[in-house]
């Protein structure tokens, strides 16, 4: 194993990707001190792939989903790091050309569809805005490209619904109108933030056809923001995990999920329900919870939680390691597991296993 540099990437592998973030942190200044929400993370997303970032709540999913698109407020601020939107920083620029990008650059379905959605507008407005902003139509053209929008999301009757205020249409539906609003000028990358939480499983299981549906139509890049890691596997091409601020494992889908090597992601693969598990036998989990921010421990941020925990671990943070092809881990310990207690919750798609 070879520790990972932190270096930038090389020219031809930024060139290749949609989106590039390099040691981005994003702190809050608070009454009680400073909040590592973001510690140092690396990703990169080439065009037409899925990257699932992973983790409970609290590990810090969202609030880099904010930071990659300059939504972060006070007392919030990125601080250190580089975003980088097809090649061109984000950092750098000012944000009346930020207001500019989100749209025809890149967007970002939020968690909460019922609270995204100002309730005073009818769903169609935030669509129309957005293509007579970026796309330059005038109202008729941004109207009938909005109803053809809503139709292609799945909403029934989209010549009707474009004048539906938000109350009058369920969770699933208002997720598909954001979903369309997300889509409106073809980004080229879409954060998807928890884009299923609350919908039942059928609704859940047609949004996530329709965002692989509009991928391979258009070629997003897509960064998919979520503690399920079934739909991980159903849906992502590589996965990132996500404890206390930083990541701590990452790689191809099927390296990470066949071959875990941080007591984080075994964990969680553990804890996810199996139609083989015994009714009464009660699922495995992680004992404890995310350290506080303003008080972590010194050392590995995940030893009060972890089983193999060694001296080493209570005194040096560990740094990413290169443990094959793509994919890295941050473990002084780096269990090895045989055949009998490897982890395989989850049940990969066809051509994964």
């Amino acid at each position: 194993m070879t520790e990972q540099t932190n270096h930038a990437p090389s020219a031809s592998r930024t060139a290749a990707a949609v989106l590039s973030v390099r040691g981005l942190k994003t702190q809050f200044f608070t009454e009680d001190g400073v909040v590592p929400a973001v510690d140092g993370i690396d990703l990169e997303i080439a065009a037409g792939q899925t990257i699932g970032l992973v983790g409970e709540s609290g590990c810090g999913k969202s609030v880099t989903s904010l930071s990659i698109l300059r939504l972060i407020a006070p007392p919030g601020r990125i601080v250190e790091g580089e975003i980088l939107l097809s090649g061109e920083s984000v950092l750098a620029l000012p944000e009346s050309e930020m207001r500019m990008r989100r749209g025809p650059q890149i967007a970002m379905i939020f968690q909460e569809p019922m609270t995204s959605l100002d309730p005073l507008f009818r769903v169609g407005d935030p669509i129309i805005e957005a293509l007579r902003t970026h796309m330059k139509m005038n109202r008729r053209q941004a109207r009938a490209q909005a109803v053809e929008l809503l139709r292609s999301v799945g909403i029934p009757n989209p010549e009707q619904r474009v004048n539906s205020y938000p109350h009058e249409l369920s969770g699933g539906m208002q997720q598909r109108v954001m979903i369309a609003v997300a889509l409106s000028c073809r980004p080229s990358v879409l954060i998807a933030d928890e884009p299923t939480t609350a919908l039942d499983v059928t609704v859940q299981a047609q949004i996530l056809a329709l965002l692989r549906q509009l991928q391979a139509e258009t070629g997003t890049a897509i960064l998919f923001i979520t503690h399920n890691l079934g739909v991980v596997a159903e849906n992502c091409d590589s996965v990132a995990v996500m404890y206390a601020g930083r990541i701590v494992e990452s790689g191809p889908l099927r390296t990470v999920f066949r071959n875990p090597r941080h007591p984080y992601t075994q964990g969680l693969l553990r804890a996810v329900p199996r139609l083989d598990h015994p009714s009464r036998q009660p699922l495995p989990t992680i004992p404890g919870a995310v350290p506080n921010l303003l008080r972590l421990p010194i050392g590995c941020r995940f030893r009060a939680r972890c089983p193999w925990a060694q001296d080493r671990c209570a005194q040096d943070e560990p740094g990413l390691l290169s443990i094959g092809e793509g994919h890295t881990a941050a473990c002084w310990v780096m269990p090895e597991f045989n055949a009998h207690s490897t982890p395989h919750a989850i049940t990969l798609p066809e051509g994964l296993t």
